[in-house]
């Protein structure tokens, strides 16, 4: 089942949300709509299934429309893995032709997600994603639409393909801004050289009567003269013409301070021996060895209910079952975000409570997305996704060594995941971690500890999370960027852009022929 969308235009108050001149989704494709937080994503999604009415515009499209919301029943006795699971199985069943998913790996555990993944792989209709999990979205999409300042853009491939052409675009944008620079400054100085040698040729002496004067006027100096003034207007109005390219912005590298005073001067952080654990009357652990290092970013992973959350308070209460560093202190992110000060800005909540001086509480939170006057804002105006980054930025700027979090990444877009992931690498200390994210896992845990039959397991040591096969990837990326190249070609371009893609493509083949 096909869709077609037709000048769609979608206003929040006078913000012009979402603007599609024309859209075209196919009958079975498989499509992830990612964006930052706010940007539209579920809007799209709901003006498909027409929850939300449109301002302006058409989407034509025939048969019937199942979704799975990401809104959960507070007073359901059910938990919230659980009720997404119904909601999987209902839309499933419905049958529809279109189907939309909003955010649906929220709650699901491991096996939740691999439940969902078989579920949508089943599916023979037309699916629409929203996710910020990226390794769900490397899995299921076979196509990316981006939802940026309000205007659509359509990518080839899953979610490191996007990456990957988005990459390229960067490097377009920046080529094309050298250009410009370039152009700039030679059209500049072209002028100020015209002007140098208009003023330099001789006026009519002081002396010289008028008739001579005009003589003088009418000589080849003043013809010159004449020629150069309109040479540099010329010059001057391709200047005024010349496409304004602003400059990209560039992220500069994190540094994160971390004091003498702070380091735990010890292998092991934490040795657990014969660690029993329960809730109630559950065992949730039972004689489980372990050990975390000092240092290490650990992540803590296993099905829902399994103990992760009941292992982080026992770490936190320094229960006396485990041996802890005497130097360690913890610094803990739960859900409930209660350590922010509401009536507070972003930046008195995280220099408060800094060791460090302003400057730094700035830098890093200009690394998390708050920059200029954002950092100004109120945290009782911020979204969850916000609200969670300063926490964070806080609790890494203070006095602790040891940051404990509990599924730090809900509510945040992929943007917002890659600043962290970059802000939990540059921090120096140690952080344990519980996390239902793959992709976050990877990118962050130096070791991954599991919680599975009532034991702690470290598949670091045992090799069973293994490293993504990045030629097999890159030769993928390759595949995808030669069709771009190749559509783009047979659309006609002017000779110049014709000229550059042919050159690309040139290089594209030559590196599938390397792999």
């Amino acid at each position: 089942m096909s869709i077609k969308i037709i000048n769609l235009k979608k206003y929040i108050g006078e913000r012009l949300l979402i603007d599609i001149p024309e859209l075209t989704i196919s009958s079975q494709s498989r499509i992830g709509i990612v964006g930052k937080n706010g940007s539209g994503k579920t809007t799209l999604l709901n003006l498909i299934s027409g929850s939300v009415e449109k301002d302006e515009g058409q989407i034509i499209y025939s048969g019937s429309v199942s979704i799975i919301d990401q809104f959960l029943e507070l007073d359901n006795s059910k938990s919230g893995g659980e009720q997404t699971k119904e909601k999987i199985r209902q839309a499933i069943q419905m049958d529809a032709e279109i189907l939309l998913a909003d955010e649906a790996t929220n709650h699901l555990d491991q096996k939740g997600r691999q439940f969902l993944i078989k579920e949508l792989k089943r599916y023979q209709g037309s699916l629409l994603m929203v996710s910020h999990d990226r390794d769900f979205l490397n899995q299921m999409c076979e196509e990316i639409i981006e939802i940026e300042d309000s205007k659509v853009t359509h990518y080839s491939g899953n979610y490191d393909a996007y990456l990957e052409q988005k990459e390229i675009e960067e490097k377009e944008y920046q080529k094309k801004f050298q250009n410009y620079v370039r152009e700039k400054e030679r059209l500049t100085g072209s002028i100020q050289e015209l002007h140098d040698k208009s003023t330099g040729i001789k006026k009519a002496p002081k002396r010289m009567g008028n008739s001579e004067a005009r003589l003088h006027k009418r000589g080849k100096g003043q013809t010159a003269k004449k020629a150069l003034s309109k040479q540099a207007l010329a010059m001057e109005t391709r200047l005024e013409k010349l496409e304004v390219i602003e400059k990209p912005w560039k992220k500069q590298p994190l540094v994160l301070p971390f004091t003498e005073g702070q380091k735990i001067h010890r292998q092991f952080l934490i040795e657990g021996r014969n660690v029993d654990l329960k809730v109630g009357q559950k065992t949730l652990l039972k004689d489980a060895t372990f050990v975390i290092k000092t240092g290490e970013k650990t992540a803590l992973v296993g099905d829902n209910g399994s103990g992760k959350t009941t292992l982080l308070k026992a770490i936190l209460d320094k229960e006396s079952q485990l041996d802890i560093a005497q130097k360690a202190e913890f610094a803990y992110f739960s859900q409930s975000l209660n350590q922010l000060d509401e009536e507070k800005t972003i930046f008195e909540n995280v220099n408060q409570t800094s060791i460090y001086e302003p400057q730094v509480a700035r830098d890093l939170l200009a690394h998390l997305l708050f920059r200029g006057t954002t950092v100004n804002k109120q945290v009782n105006v911020l979204s969850g996704g916000e609200r969670t980054k300063v926490a964070i930025a806080k609790m890494i700027l203070g006095k602790s060594n040891v940051l404990i979090l509990d599924e730090p990444t809900n509510h945040l877009d992929i943007e917002s995941l890659q600043v962290l992931e970059e802000a939990l690498i540059a921090y120096q200390g140690s952080i344990i971690f519980v996390s239902h994210d793959q992709y976050f896992v990877k990118k962050v845990a130096d070791t991954v500890l599991e919680i599975k039959n009532q034991q702690v397991i470290n598949l670091t040591n045992q090799k069973q999370i293994k490293p993504r096969s990045q030629k097999k990837e890159q030769k993928m990326v390759l595949e995808m960027r030669k069709t771009s190249l190749l559509s783009k070609l047979t659309m006609g371009s002017d000779e110049a852009t014709k000229n550059a893609l042919e050159i690309e493509l040139k290089e594209v083949l030559e590196q599938l022929r390397s792999n």
